[in-house]
């Protein structure tokens, strides 16, 4: 896969997956934290890999969280998540246990967050999603 085929497709991901600017009341600021979270894999695995090729980001300030349920073995999905995302273990934060729910099947790997914090990081990817926008004329 090309450079620029991975940057659409990252740009395109976090669009419709990622996280947005948001307010933080507590300091009455932005948070520029760039998030995405997922329970398919192939998605993460994707993005993770657009943040290292593309963004080249810092790899000692990315982090991951695990959403699990019950039913799911916590330590075997933080093995899982690590290795599908390259995020060491030793930079996941807390998982968050979630409930059962009789409504949908849950996923079977729980659902994963990607986390990274640097303001002049999200502020490239909301140019290139900006870009891919123009690009393709919807802008």
């Amino acid at each position: 896969m090309t450079k620029e085929t991975l940057k659409i497709i990252g740009a395109i991901l976090y669009a419709c997956e990622g996280t947005k600017a948001r307010k933080d009341k507590r300091y009455n600021r932005l948070i520029y934290s760039v998030e995405l979270t997922n329970s398919d894999p192939k998605i993460i695995k994707m993005f993770s890999l657009f943040l290292d090729e593309v963004l080249i980001i810092d790899r000692k300030r990315i982090r991951g969280q695990l959403f699990t349920y019950p039913d799911l073995d916590e330590k075997q999905l933080i093995n899982f998540w690590s290795s599908v995302s390259n995020i060491p273990k030793k930079q996941f934060q807390k998982s968050i246990l979630l409930k059962a729910n009789n409504r949908f099947k849950c996923s079977p790997y729980g659902t994963f967050k990607i986390r990274y914090s640097c303001k002049d990081d999200f502020l490239r990817l909301q140019k290139i999603i900006n870009d891919v926008w123009r690009d393709a004329g919807v802008v």
